[in-house]
């Protein structure tokens, strides 16, 4: 599914310790996000199928990025992101259940990757949240 041409260079890899937070209910898109980022050099925080356990792992470690699907296996992430924008943690809400006007207009700041996504939108939204 990933095409090496269309994905940075590992030359370009970010290679610190930051911490993602990864709430995606769907296990193969949860496991490309995670590879994604770790061949970014990214720790991946999750990834998380549902809320609370998004809510429990902000409890053990405040993410330095977040991504988000909208829709998870407990219902939609708006709570949580709440939490996140208040704390100042960039969001990136990747999903094919929200309407990116709303999203903006509630999370000024918030990238937006609707999907499906190629892994090269993914690692331009994280590289522009973090610099």
């Amino acid at each position: 599914m990933t095409d090496a041409s269309m994905v940075l260079s590992r030359d370009e890899a970010i290679g610190t310790s930051l911490g993602v937070l990864v709430l995606e209910d769907e296990a193969i898109v949860a496991l490309d996000l995670q590879f994604i980022l770790e061949d970014m050099g990214l720790a991946v925080i999750g990834p998380y199928p549902s809320v609370a356990s998004g809510f429990a792992a902000m409890a053990g470690r405040k993410p330095d990025v977040a991504i988000l699907d909208v829709q998870l296996t407990d219902g939609e992430v708006y709570d949580l992101a709440d939490a996140l924008h208040a704390a100042n943690v960039p969001i990136i809400f990747h999903s094919g259940h929200a309407d990116p006007g709303a999203l903006a207009r509630r999370y000024p700041g918030a990238r937006i990757c609707p999907k499906p996504s190629s892994p090269l939108e993914i690692e331009r939204a994280v590289r522009a949240v973090i610099s």
